[in-house]
């Protein structure tokens, strides 16, 4: 059997290695502890501060193409106008939309080929017009018009100038289609 005093000198032993190496961890590993922090710290700055010019150059160059684009879109407006506006200058489109789609730009853009764009409502006469239907779904009240088919449905709002413009290729050649059957009859 071990004696009591053995136990207690071991005991004493670890408590003097712990006291020691505490005393020696907080005191002599501080000073590089300290430093090795700055480092980390000032290379996560200079890290942050690349990313923050790097985002800056990114918003620069974002709004730059935006207005780029804006630029290129309206000469493809112009283009547009200029090819459709002998065709379609003087006819009349009506223009039903089902709440929630708001063809505001496809008006904008047939009245700037000298279209008359007239709104639509339930029952009203399509004479000498062609009709847009901005729907999802197909009203019910599209069935009840009188033949030949003189309206066009349009489930998605065109929002790029080449959807814009089969859009404008498609109304020309159903106006142009209207105004041959009304000079044969």
């Amino acid at each position: 059997m071990i004696p009591f005093r053995y136990h207690l000198l071991s005991l004493a032993a670890v408590f003097c290695a712990m006291g020691v190496g505490i005393l020696l961890g907080g005191m002599a590993g501080h000073s590089w502890f300290t430093v090795g922090e700055q480092e980390v710290l000032a290379k996560m700055e200079a890290k942050y501060d690349r990313a923050l010019k790097s985002n800056n150059e990114l918003k620069q160059q974002m709004s730059r193409l935006l207005m780029e684009v804006e630029r290129s879109n309206e000469e493809v407006i112009h283009l547009m106008a200029m090819r459709y506006s002998q065709d379609l200058s003087g006819s009349r489109v009506f223009v039903w939309n089902q709440p929630g789609l708001q063809p505001d730009s496809i008006t904008r853009l047939l009245r700037s080929v000298g279209v008359d764009v007239i709104p639509y409502q339930e029952g009203d006469s399509l004479e000498n017009g062609l009709l847009l239907v901005f729907a999802r779904n197909e009203p019910a009240w599209l069935s009840e018009l009188p033949s030949p088919r003189r309206w066009v449905q349009i489930e998605q709002m065109p929002d790029s100038p080449a959807k814009q413009w089969a859009l404008l290729e498609k109304v020309q050649k159903m106006l142009t289609e209207m105004r041959v059957e009304h000079e044969k009859s």
